[in-house]
């Protein structure tokens, strides 16, 4: 039977058998009790209230070796996180994050299962092949994020970091460029190494001499001083063009090049990896491959949901393509002639 149904037997409001089912105020004892003889003669009883579900409890962590790939590339990592949050909101889930040093991650794993979340993401920028058993100490659907991490069970969600500086080889390849050299970290990470990876696999491929890469600090200000100090030496002079491990290693780069007297992009083209927002104002403005941060994070919470659904499922690996972003650091040769 319904409200509705006792009210109109009971000859009240449905407001008023409402309030003695709820052992409420607000009606006579004579009513409640002609109500209560209405359910009582059919047999009534109110349902048990429903018990409100538990939210979605996900678990971001931050791996972190060195700390440099995670806070030195202006927010980078930290936009895919805000990218996450604005996604458990959306879906109310409830979002936890945790920072992990890499010495002691082992027992930082064990001791989050204690308190095991519903699912787990990794964000694996600084994660070394030495690290990856560690993973398995995780109980719970794992994504690892930033990392293309080919483990059975745990999925991953990374840029296609070969083939998107292939692509950056090739820009410059039909752009006129026969010597194409690399800027490249000189920490171990490893979205750097597959792109340094790809850049000597599409060399190779156009049948093009394989110089010695250059070897920066990854950020701004190291890249400048180790660029610096190669130029003053003799140890590197500026010719034809470069890819950059990332944006932060070109900028401070390109500051050193011009700081010594070249001219950007009339004697040297350089290409960065990323789009950082301070790529789109320094001097002169950077050409890069955009990634969407936005879009990682999205698809990272997305694949943890596809996870906990179908836990049977065979490892899933999600590669986000990019966008190359032409600004004023490259020209095609000959252009200065042409104009």
């Amino acid at each position: 039977m319904t409200i509705r149904e006792i009210a109109a037997l009971a000859g009240v409001s449905p407001a008023a058998v409402s309030l003695v089912i709820n052992h409420k105020k607000g009606v006579g004892e004579e009513t409640r009790r002609r109500i209560q003889g209405v359910m009582d003669e059919y047999g009534y009883s109110p349902a048990a209230p429903r018990r409100q579900a538990a939210r979605f409890r996900l678990m971001v962590i931050k791996f972190r070796a060195h700390g440099i790939a995670l806070e030195e590339n202006q927010g980078f990592i930290a936009s895919i996180i805000d990218r996450i949050d604005s996604e458990c909101r959306r879906l109310s889930f409830d979002l936890v994050t945790c920072n992990c040093e890499a010495k002691t991650a082992a027992e930082t794993f064990r001791t989050l299962m204690d308190n095991r979340p519903d699912g787990v993401i990794v964000i694996g920028t600084e994660m070394r092949e030495a690290d990856y058993g560690l993973l398995k100490l995780l109980t719970v659907p794992t994504v690892v994020l930033d990392n293309n991490i080919l483990m059975e069970n745990v999925d991953t969600v990374v840029m296609a970091n070969r083939e998107l500086m292939a692509r950056q080889v090739r820009y410059l390849y039909g752009l006129g460029y026969r010597e194409i050299g690399y800027f490249k970290f000189r920490q171990p990470v490893n979205n750097c190494d597959e792109r340094y990876e790809g850049y000597l696999s599409e060399l190779s491929r156009l049948g093009l001499k394989t110089p010695e890469p250059i070897l920066l600090e990854p950020t701004v200000d190291g890249a400048f001083e180790d660029m610096k100090n190669l130029i003053h030496s003799g140890a590197y002079t500026p010719h034809g063009a470069a890819l950059a491990d990332n944006d932060s290693v070109a900028i401070g780069a390109i500051k050193a090049i011009r700081e010594a007297g070249y001219r950007i992009p009339e004697d040297f083209s350089i290409v960065g990896f990323d789009d950082i927002p301070f790529s789109a104002v320094t001097m002169p403005a950077l050409t890069t491959m955009r990634i969407s941060r936005s879009q990682m994070g999205t698809l990272a919470v997305d694949v943890i949901r596809k996870r906990v659904k179908h836990p049977d499922w065979p490892g899933m690996h999600m590669l986000i393509g990019g966008k190359l972003i032409e600004r004023a650091s490259v020209r095609p040769i000959g252009a200065e002639e042409e104009g």
